[in-house]
């Protein structure tokens, strides 16, 4: 090992810290011009950029991980503030891919203060903060993750944490995979129906797989497309096709509602994203007047302790009954995303006793046809009941 490798080891060594179970990596921030406007909007917002970066590296982690399952291999995080085109992008060092860089324009910056009159500094720069670190840490199918689902589950994460933008609307994306915003909407409403597992087990899917349809069969049985239009049809009769979403003050109460949970998968190295995120987050043609105090409030770290509980209380709740077609994979979905949230190292004779809690009347008895003498696995059960409903 090199001189230079081996000092970036040991620094990564005695730099890293745990927060809430994480491993947070050394955190570093570099601006390249401090006199350029887009620079003089960054330090006014009033950001402690110390507690800045380890929520988002802590919120982006128990977004998509438990402690138990985050990736550990990222060295470094560098935020770096620089005059260029664009919002964003997230790379990693050409020394070493461990090392992470995100690359934030001033320039865009400087464009968002002038469009605002101010009032967007702030949510602005913790949502794009936000959605480049997700690029830091989540997996992409060793490379060959579809773009567009990448982006989306960025934004997604941006969503969950209140960083949304006046400008974003639901339901206005004509195809699943055009990114960003629109398929964090999509996203959305998959873990509406498929339970709060869904983005993180996608991610899961993604670490030592390459990108395919069989992704989405894996997971909800039916290609990308056939859930779209399932998700279109929601809109169906809405004017202009779509919902405005109020800003990050008037949801920061709805942003509080239960948390993504953490993904199954432990961690693994990650190639690295070179991802630009080019597009405008911001569009604002009226400035607000009346600023509320809880603008300047983020949510941060409460829903990981209450990760757990949540999950407890959803999975005691949780019943099938048998009587619809096809309602066995949506239940096995739900009920094994709040396991691996519960505890992912639960035993099959644990998860089976949990299981047999949950069904009522003709699951009930097709368990007892299928499984008289219970010597079948989880597994195996499982699988029979989506053969057989």
């Amino acid at each position: 090992m090199s001189n230079e490798k081996q000092a970036v080891t040991d620094e990564r060594d005695s730099k890293s810290s745990k927060f809430r179970g994480y491993r947070v990596p050394l955190l570093r921030f570099q601006v390249n011009d401090v006199c350029h406007d887009g620079a003089t909007v960054v330090f006014g917002a009033g950001l402690n950029f110390h507690e800045l970066l380890t929520d988002a590296v802590i919120g982006v982690l128990s977004a998509l991980y438990t402690p138990e399952t985050a990736p550990t291999h990222v060295r470094s995080v560098t935020l770096i503030l620089r005059p260029m085109d664009g919002v964003a992008y997230t790379t990693g060092m050409d020394i070493d891919d461990d090392h992470k860089e995100i690359h934030f324009s001033t320039n865009y910056m400087a464009g968002v203060h002038e469009r605002s009159h101010g009032t967007q500094d702030k949510e602005e720069i913790l949502g794009v903060i936000r959605h480049e670190m997700v690029h830091c840490f989540q997996y992409n199918a060793m490379g060959t993750a579809n773009g567009g689902l990448i982006e989306g589950i960025a934004d997604w994460v941006r969503y969950k944490a209140g960083f949304i933008p006046p400008h974003w609307r639901d339901g206005t994306a004509e195809h699943w995979d055009q990114g960003y915003q629109n398929t964090a909407y999509f996203l959305l409403w998959l873990e509406k129906q498929y339970g709060l597992a869904t983005v993180p087990r996608i991610n899961a899917w993604m670490k030592k797989r390459q990108y395919s349809d069989e992704l989405w069969i894996e997971l909800f049985g039916e290609k990308p497309e056939a859930l779209f239009r399932k998700y279109k049809k929601t809109f169906e009769g809405s004017p202009g096709g779509g919902i405005q979403i109020p800003t990050h003050r008037d949801t920061l109460e709805a942003s509080l509602s239960p948390p993504s949970p953490p993904a199954v998968s432990p961690s693994a190295s990650v190639p690295g994203n070179d991802m630009a995120d080019d597009q405008s987050y911001v569009e604002v043609t009226k400035p607000k007047q009346d600023t509320d105090k809880a603008n300047d409030r983020t949510v941060s770290f409460f829903q990981i302790s209450e990760m757990r509980l949540l999950a407890r209380d959803r999975l005691f709740k949780l019943t099938f009954d048998g009587d619809e077609d096809g309602g066995a994979a949506l239940f096995f979905n739900k009920f094994d995303g709040l396991i691996e949230v519960l505890d992912p190292k639960m035993t099959d004779k644990e998860r089976k006793l949990l299981l047999v809690t949950a069904l009522r009347k003709k699951a009930a008895d097709f368990l007892s046809r299928a499984d008289p003498h219970g010597r079948a696995s989880y597994d195996e059960i499982r699988h029979r009941f989506q053969i057989a409903m």
